[in-house]
């Protein structure tokens, strides 16, 4: 899971350069999902695709991409 922890660290630093937009109110810590979060989307993710070993890379960045559109979205409606 530490590959994980990493990507996601990886991941989040770059969004937080993409956010340095003037006039975006969008900070990264409000669209960032949490660790748990994305752990509990990939394990979804692993269940309904059969619980099929050897992906769990794949699901891991599907489940925080699902879950980082999800959070930009709610906070787009809300504004």
């Amino acid at each position: 899971m530490n590959k994980y922890i990493n990507e996601s660290s990886k991941a989040k630093q770059a969004f937080a350069s993409q956010q340095t937009h003037k006039g975006s109110q969008t900070t990264p810590a409000a669209v960032t999902p949490t660790h748990k979060e994305i752990a509990r989307r990939a394990y979804e993710i692993y269940i309904e695709n059969g619980r099929r070993q050897g992906q769990s890379e794949q699901y891991w960045l599907q489940a925080e991409q699902e879950l980082k559109n999800r959070k930009h979205w709610r906070q787009a409606e809300e504004q």
